[in-house]
């Protein structure tokens, strides 16, 4: 099961949860089915802190998306091309591979034109990328597609598995 991707319908925008509910390989970490702005963390999950962190955040863009937690248990690692697969997109769909320090880069930075509430989401996506950091290794972006860019924050566990956090931006 995965959830978190939206992709453009023929005349519309598909919510996530209905798109991608019945994928194989890769399975949301909420309880319930549906992103972290509507329902907290687990408290008996592992990766706790970067839920917490996650929680109720939106990545900034031409239209803002909450952070989706997601585990990858297909065949293998997760490469941009298994992506790819598993999204079912065309072979030539443009993924880049993004450091996270690239990927927070642009929202991570305080301007003197911020107000306060600016200042506390920075603050904010500071604590999630201290939390990914902290609790995954071998951490990477892929950004998949164009203009509707499908972003995967993908890391290992402390036990080994493939965890993250996905997220949409908008870039036209």
């Amino acid at each position: 099961m995965f959830e978190g991707v939206v992709e453009q319908g023929e005349d519309m925008l598909v919510h996530p949860i209905h798109m991608f509910c019945e994928r194989k390989f890769m399975t949301s970490l909420c309880n319930e089915a549906d992103d972290t702005r509507n329902h907290p963390p687990s408290q008996s999950d592992t990766l706790e802190p970067i839920l917490q962190a996650a929680h109720g955040l939106l990545m900034p863009s031409e239209s803002d998306y909450p952070f989706t937690p997601f585990r990858w248990s297909g065949p293998g690692p997760l490469t941009p091309d298994a992506l790819v697969a598993h999204l079912e997109l065309p072979h030539d769909t443009p993924v880049v591979m993004r450091t996270l320090t690239q990927f927070f880069a642009p929202i991570v930075a305080t301007r003197e034109w911020h107000t306060d509430e600016d200042r506390v989401q920075v603050s904010r996506f500071l604590a999630l990328h201290d939390a990914l950091t902290t609790h995954l290794s071998d951490l990477v972006v892929f950004r998949v597609g164009e203009i509707s860019i499908q972003a995967f924050i993908v890391g290992t566990d402390a036990n080994g598995a493939t965890v993250g956090l996905h997220t949409t931006q908008i870039e036209t």
